[in-house]
């Protein structure tokens, strides 16, 4: 397999799994499990609001998704991702500071990540990203692109 299909399939792989983290279905009974440790936690003036949510849940009526407190990121910030990513590949093609390339996605992605709260980048994903960064870097001939990564990642 060479580099190019090799961080093309990885670079899917991260956005996929991205996407599935923040894709709800319902299950009433985690659901309603949610709503409850949400209502042990919350602020006296929510309970209200989550007690009519926990209810709607119990008589199968529509109801919030009671998981979308917990995301951090959308699909803009996956769309973004995956354009800085894709980016990365052009600019590594074209530019000859590639080092000042690399710097840039790093930079960029740990701005996202701290905006998502940590949430962005968990560990599996991170071993994968670095692994597209590095491929990425390999096929233009960039071989101190690992350290560069280790370096200034927050990730």
């Amino acid at each position: 397999m060479n580099y190019k299909t090799e961080y093309k399939e990885l670079l899917n792989v991260i956005i996929e799994d991205l996407k599935v983290c923040i894709n709800y279905t319902p299950n009433r009974e985690n659901d309603l499990l949610c709503f409850m440790e949400q209502y042990l936690k919350a602020e006296a003036d929510k309970r209200p609001g989550l007690l009519k949510e926990i209810q709607k849940c119990i008589e199968g009526k529509k109801y919030k998704n009671p998981f979308q407190a917990y995301y951090h990121y959308s699909e803009k910030e996956i769309e973004k991702l995956s354009n800085f990513l894709n980016d990365y590949i052009k600019n590594m093609h074209s530019e000859k500071e590639k080092n000042m390339v690399l710097s840039n996605v790093i930079v960029n992605i740990n701005e996202m990540h701290d905006r998502s709260y940590g949430q962005l980048i968990d560990g599996w994903r991170s071993e994968r990203l670095i692994d597209f960064l590095v491929l990425v870097a390999k096929e233009f001939s960039f071989p101190f692109a690992f350290k560069t990564i280790q370096e200034q990642k927050r990730w």
